[in-house]
Formats: C-alpha cells, structure tokens, sequence
C-alpha cells in the first residue's frame, strides 16, 4: 500500500459495507443488540376480554431497557422498522373475537377492535395463547395493524396456525404505541 496514491482495501470494503447496509440489505434489527437477561415489568396481564368491553392497551411483558429503564420495541411498518415504546392507557374495545378458518382452510383467530381514542393509534399488535385439551400452552399467534384512527374498527385476522391438539384461546395481551 501506498500512502497518497490509490485507494486502500481497507477503505474499499468499509464503503462496500456502508452501501450494503443502505440497501436495505441488512435491516436495523443486526445492529441493534440482544437484550440480555435481565429485569422484566409486566404491564396489565390479561384474561381473555368479554366482546364488547373496553381494555386496555398494555398487557404483554416488557423487557426494560437497563440504560433508561425505559422498555424499547421494534416494530416493522410498511414503511421500515420503527424503534417505539409502548403507550400504556390507550383506550380500544374488543367488539368480536372467534376462533375461524381461513380461505386456505388453516384456523385463525379473527375479530374487531375499535379505537375509543380521540386520536391515531400508530401501531397495534393483539397476541393470542393457544392452548391444548389439557389446557397446556402450545404457541402463540398474532396479528398487527399500524396508524388505526379515531373512533375507526380494525378487522383482524391472525396469523395461520397447525396444531394437531389445539382446544382453545387465550388474549395474552395487546401492544400498542
């Protein structure tokens, strides 16, 4: 290598790595680190709501942020990843929930929420515990939905499911921000 002339490898492959990265080719999630064990606050557990009740947002486990104690999400958006926290007080009502069929013929759980707030809801993620005869947890499904506005009813759908001995559901939580 020759100092004044020419271009160092070295400087090739941070330039190669800084245009790969502004791709799109990695997503936020590689640079940001696993959160560790550590403490965890859990906001509002709750039981599966009676349609028709208001809830509300909140309700899943939160892994606290151990340089701010302030608890950090990412959530991706149609438009990239959003880094959020969570808005706890969010007033929304559970109108319908059932346990469905697709048109692919895999069960979802499927329903309306509605946004009680006098304004936006930026991102809202409804978790579901799926349970066995037994009453043994099997997994989890969700669904997502972003910028919900006021007095306005989202319809969702979860994502599909397969398990041989799934019984029932549970509301595990919903997420909001």
């Amino acid at each position: 290598m020759r100092s004044g002339r020419g271009v160092s490898w070295m400087m090739v492959v941070a330039v190669f790595a800084g245009l790969l990265a502004l791709s799109g080719c990695i997503s936020p999630q590689d640079f940001i680190p696993e959160p560790g064990p550590g403490p965890v606050e859990t906001v509002s557990p709750g039981a599966t709501p009676t349609p028709g009740t208001s809830i509300q947002g909140g309700g899943i486990d939160l892994p606290i942020d151990a340089g701010r104690g302030v608890p950090q999400y990412i959530i991706k958006t149609p438009y990239g990843y959003l880094i959020t926290t969570p808005k706890t007080g969010v007033r929304l009502s559970v109108i319908e929930i059932r346990d469905d069929v697709d048109a692919t013929g895999q069960r979802i759980i499927s329903g309306r929420i509605k946004n009680d707030e006098s304004s936006r809801i930026d991102h809202i993620t409804v978790n579901f515990n799926l349970y066995n005869s037994n009453g043994n947890l099997l997994g989890n499904t969700y669904a997502s939905v972003n910028s919900l506005g006021p007095g306005k009813v989202w319809r969702f759908s979860t994502q599909p499911f397969a398990y041989r001995d799934y019984q029932y559901y549970e509301m595990s939580g919903i997420f909001t921000a």
